[in-house]
């Protein structure tokens, strides 16, 4: 009986080191045909991979990009990690995010931002916001058998020209045809952790985001439901679990966690204010942190961390040289092919075996049939 932990203990670390060596290979792999790409491409290659490679760590300010960068890179990888986890493919986090930053908004521009109220109350609505908007497209399948990928897409368009349009015609801005809202009052802002940077108390929500997911996926009945819903949802139903309540109750978590980035970019460093677009796609970019993490919890910020720097890096590079960012969506879909597929690493150590030791094997096998 003593040996059973010590077994899965054992069993866990060798899946942990298999799916490590799985994504850090798809990583080296898709560096080399970016390599490649910028080789012919470009008139200065190996300039421009010395700034993709090292100019993110270059000064503070670029340090602080980074870090803010994989802030909201967890918190959208976990958004999505919660609906994968129950084998729900929505795609609504980016809606949840404009609509989660539309209340923070209006939660900093009443009066209440003005006082110390301003940040705890924008959170709150930001995610009660999100959370409504993630129910949407879950009770919509559960009730009328809608297709969660198609809903959930069209809601994040319905959020973002509802954005659009409130930021150029109704909430207060500093002047006509100005596409930004006025300025957060200070007390409605998040403050800085590192001087002069976007080092903020983003950071912080994101790492408390990842141990409260992990706590509830796997040490709450809750999160042990979800799990068997996703592994298999008709075992589930017969097992007495509430298939259709687990399914939009995570529907309805990773909405607050959308609304909470929504909170964290017009509330942060980076805006202190809202103003048309400003999440640039990088919630979508979730999908990419929830699919090369398998969905595990403790494994987005991993992957965050990696991929903010290529972010980072891709957007130096644009700037800095003629290489053009998108050569880093080249990198992200190769990622996505190997560690999304069947791809092993197995190939690659058969092809550096010595031809002697792979020879002894038949032989071997002969000599026990004898």
């Amino acid at each position: 009986m003593s040996t059973l932990p010590a077994i899965d203990r054992s069993s866990r670390f060798k899946t942990m080191r298999r799916e490590v060596g799985r994504a850090l290979g798809a990583l080296v792999i898709a560096l080399l045909v970016a390599f490649v790409v910028v080789l012919l491409t470009s008139k200065a290659p190996f300039e421009a991979l010395n700034v993709l490679l090292t100019q993110p760590l270059s000064r503070p300010r670029t340090i602080g990009l980074w870090i803010d960068d994989i802030a909201k890179l967890t918190v959208t990888g976990l958004a999505f990690s919660l609906v994968f986890q129950a084998r729900q493919f929505a795609m609504g986090v980016q809606g949840q995010v404009y609509v989660g930053a539309l209340a923070a908004t209006y939660v900093a521009l009443s009066p209440l931002g003005a006082s110390w109220a301003g940040i705890p109350l924008g959170i709150a609505a930001a995610m009660l916001a999100g959370a409504f908007y993630g129910f949407i497209p879950g009770i919509a399948k559960a009730k009328l058998g809608a297709n969660e990928i198609v809903s959930s897409l069209m809601l994040n368009y319905i959020a973002i020209e509802l954005c659009n349009y409130l930021v150029r015609a109704n909430l207060p801005k500093p002047q006509a045809g100005v596409l930004t809202t006025n300025d957060f009052p200070d007390t409605a802002v998040f403050p800085t952790l590192v001087a002069n940077t976007r080092i903020d108390l983003s950071i912080i929500f994101a790492l408390v985001a990842v141990v409260l997911v992990w706590f509830a996926l796997y040490r709450t009945s809750w999160g042990l439901k979800l799990r068997l819903v996703g592994h298999n949802a008709r075992f589930a139903e017969y097992s007495g679990i509430k298939a259709t309540f687990i399914m939009v109750s995570a529907m309805t978590a990773s909405g607050a966690l959308g609304g909470l980035l929504g909170s964290m970019f017009v509330q942060g460093q980076t805006y202190g204010k809202l103003t048309v677009l400003f999440e640039g796609g990088l919630a979508f970019e979730g999908i990419l942190v929830a699919i090369v993490a398998r969905s595990r919890p403790l494994a987005v910020p991993i992957v965050a961390i990696f991929y903010a720097y290529l972010r980072q890096g891709a957007q130096l590079m644009n700037i800095r040289t003629d290489v053009p960012a998108e050569v880093i969506g080249i990198v992200t879909a190769i990622i996505i092919l190997l560690v999304s597929s069947s791809y092993s690493l197995n190939f690659i150590t058969r092809l550096f075996r010595r031809g002697p030791s792979t020879a002894a094997a038949p032989a071997t096998a002969g000599g026990a049939a004898k």
